[in-house]
């Protein structure tokens, strides 16, 4: 299956695309890695470039800055789960069946092993988890042209949203389900890693996927008064 991706960000997030070279597909290799060990703040496009043994205006060629980059990860990885929620209901046809496979998939897309050798699934959700909430929530991207930078995330919402209201036409807020489902899938991965007290998901690599699915079927399920 991975062989087969082809995943596809808005090209407002780069000067280009990096996925066209051996070169931008290495900066977002090393970023992916870097990002996921030192964080954003200590991150910073000298680091990359030492990294990949290049030079930072190589770097600058394909992003304008660091946030930019971050948000081209977090669009990427959107689309990612977009598309394998799209695979793994193909040929679905209960509504109720789809968003509960929808929901599987939003908890375990990344423990999918990717082909790609650039992208670490694992690391890039470990981003996803601590870092996406600087993406839309930034000063920075509120100067900038913005008008399509989070299409992915909007299509991935909007997408689910779909599925929601194919459950329960009467639903009054099918896209703020949506968009709470993803955030509570992530918040409670770092709640549950980092502040405790706040979930009752725990901590633990066997069943924490298992407990975070549960909860978002718990919630969505009442939600639409599912049987």
């Amino acid at each position: 299956m991975a062989r087969a991706i082809s995943i596809t960000v808005c090209p407002d997030t780069y000067h280009r695309n990096p996925l066209d070279t051996e070169l931008g597909r290495n900066i977002i290799r090393h970023s992916i890695d870097l990002l996921s060990e030192k964080g954003f703040q200590c991150f910073n496009f000298k680091m990359l470039a030492s990294s990949m043994k290049s030079t930072e205006a190589s770097v600058y060629r394909y992003f304008e800055n660091k946030q930019m980059l971050l948000v081209y990860l977090t669009s990427w990885y959107w689309e990612y789960l977009d598309y394998l929620i799209m695979i793994h209901t193909t040929n679905i046809e209960d509504p109720k069946k789809r968003l509960r496979i929808a929901i599987k998939t939003i908890v375990d897309g990344a423990s999918h092993e990717s082909q790609l050798d650039y992208i670490n699934l694992k690391k890039l959700h470990k981003i996803i988890v601590e870092q996406s909430s600087k993406v839309i929530k930034s000063k920075k991207i509120e100067n900038c042209k913005k008008q399509n930078l989070f299409s992915n995330f909007e299509n991935l919402n909007d997408n689910l949203a779909k599925m929601i209201i194919s459950c329960d036409s009467n639903f009054k807020y099918p896209s703020t389900l949506a968009t709470n489902m993803l955030k509570m899938a992530i918040d409670h991965t770092y709640y549950a890693e980092h502040l405790c007290s706040v979930t009752e998901i725990t901590n633990c690599m066997v069943t924490k996927k298992t407990q975070l699915e549960e909860m978002l079927v718990y919630f969505v399920e009442r939600l639409l008064r599912i049987e």
